[in-house]
């Protein structure tokens, strides 16, 4: 609670940590390390979504379910590589009509250790 208040309702953070024995407040922190490391890596940006349902407990007068949801929104690189196409409609990772560089050779040949 911020120290210019003088009430005495509970403060969100601490019923948040409280709520399910802590079990969504752990996860909304796995997945804020989740994002900050997305973030640095992508450049992208993140969302962390905290949802809080509260219901009223029909048989006890003041009582409330609180129900939750943490959702979150991370970037991700895309996995993309090159490849080259030949005319039976298969793939592979150097152009089939143009010849290798170095031919055939082993290596140790090609590097001048013969």
């Amino acid at each position: 609670m911020s120290s210019n208040t003088t009430d005495d309702r509970s403060d969100f953070a601490a019923v948040f940590v409280q709520h399910a024995k802590g079990r969504a407040a752990d996860e909304a922190t796995r997945l804020l390390a989740k994002a900050v490391e997305a973030v640095e890596s992508t450049g992208k940006d993140a969302t962390i979504t905290i949802k809080l349902k509260l219901k009223k407990y029909a048989k006890i007068p003041g009582a409330y379910y609180i129900e939750d949801t943490v959702t979150a929104s991370i970037p991700e690189d895309k996995r993309t590589s090159m490849w080259f196409g030949d005319g039976d409609n298969g793939l592979h990772r150097n152009p089939p009509n143009q010849d290798d560089l170095f031919g055939n050779q082993p290596i140790d040949e090609v590097a001048g250790n013969k």
